[in-house]
């Protein structure tokens, strides 16, 4: 029993790092394309350039959305068998970071 909070603790944290996850793929999405933008210049919906744009867009959110599952799939497997353990909570750590480094790197680009 005494273990019950700090597995609904971890499913929460696992839980709200999978959402932000999935929010991460939209905005990956939108800086390749100001990055895009910029390299190739401005573009509008009857260029090749806009259609080049989109296609690089969508190839990178199949590549994100299959990087997600393996780790939605990799971190619950692992957070399941480790909760409440210090490696458990490591790993919280450093996917949290990664996700404010990917934030941040948004307000960059």
């Amino acid at each position: 029993m005494k273990r019950l909070p700090v597995r609904a603790l971890a499913l929460a944290l696992w839980l709200l790092t999978l959402l932000v996850g999935l929010w991460e793929i939209v905005i990956v999405r939108d800086m390749l394309f100001r990055v895009y933008a910029r390299i190739v210049g401005t573009t509008s919906a009857h260029d090749a350039k806009y259609w080049g744009a989109v296609s690089l867009g969508n190839w990178a959110v199949l590549f994100l959305g299959i990087l997600w599952l393996g780790l939605a799939i990799g971190t619950g497997e692992y957070h399941y068998r480790r909760a409440g353990q210090r490696s458990s909570w490591r790993l919280f750590g450093w996917t949290i970071g990664g996700e404010l480094l990917i934030l941040l790197l948004a307000l960059i680009i």
